[in-house]
């Protein structure tokens, strides 16, 4: 980030009359971040929206803010809310892929309020270094933010089948990173889940963005680093312990992926 960020305000599940609007046609002096926890309505760059809880809105300060509480809903809107100043703000946006003044939905309609509990905290007890903690809470946020959207993009490109095969292939995916020891194969793997290698195997990879293979490996190879930085083991023991076939393949591969021998690693690393 290329500056720190202040905070001016920020309130948790502010309570609000039905017939209370915000209405700024100038737009504001700050980007205000908003996560809705019931039903709501407000302008954004499509015009007027109703949204539902766990909605999250950023806007930049230029947009005219509009919103409230949609006709016929009994109780008044209430949001978390935070107003955030300083270039760093759009940079992280950015960063994150957060589109400016429209709805982010999340389903979580306590998505934000752990982080802005943190930043209101270091607001008052105001301990050293808490602009630069507050920043780095800010941008966990919108990370958090960032991450929940496109776990959403992916969901939606699934078809129902996908979609109620994915908690299953996360359980067993689990399961291979718990015994990346074993002498799992593809084959192996998708009878777990009762589908064809080749079936298994697409679909792994949708959901992943990795192949099997690839994930298995790069866990074997990281629990070796491990072991050869902390212990005193023989490389061939290690290479065995994390389910490699045979030392030269071990060697071959690790060379390959790490950039260097498991000796010269080992003898190179910090200890």
């Amino acid at each position: 980030m290329s500056a720190a960020i202040t905070v001016k305000l920020l309130d948790l599940d502010t309570p609000h009359e039905p017939s209370f609007v915000v209405d700024r046609p100038h737009g504001f002096d700050s980007y205000v971040l908003m996560g809705f926890t019931t039903g709501y309505f407000s302008r954004t760059v499509r015009g007027i929206e109703t949204g539902r809880p766990g909605d999250i809105i950023l806007h930049d300060p230029a947009f005219p803010q509009h919103h409230g509480t949609p006709a016929g809903q009994q109780r008044g809107f209430r949001n978390h809310w935070i107003h955030l100043v300083g270039e760093a703000v759009g940079e992280l946006a950015s960063k994150y892929e957060l589109p400016l003044n429209e709805i982010i939905p999340t389903g979580e309609a306590g998505m934000i309020s752990p982080y802005l509990k943190a930043i209101k905290k270091e607001l008052f007890q105001r301990r050293p270094y808490y602009r630069d903690k507050i920043s780095l809470q800010v941008e966990e946020m919108f990370l958090a933010i960032g991450r929940s959207r496109r776990d959403a993009d992916d969901l939606k490109r699934l078809t129902p089948v996908e979609q109620e095969l994915l908690p299953q292939f996360a359980e067993a995916r689990a399961l291979f990173h718990r015994t990346y020891n074993k002498p799992w194969t593809i084959l192996k793997m998708a009878e777990t889940l009762n589908l064809s290698p080749d079936r298994f195997g697409v679909l792994y990879q949708k959901f992943f963005h990795a192949t099997p293979k690839d994930e298995l490996i790069g866990k074997r190879l990281e629990e070796a680093k491990v072991r050869l930085i902390a212990g005193s083991q023989s490389i061939e023991i290690i290479a065995h312990d994390c389910g490699f076939s045979s030392l030269y393949y071990f060697s071959r591969l690790f060379k390959k992926k790490v950039g260097c021998t498991p000796t010269r690693f080992r003898r190179t690393s910090p200890k």
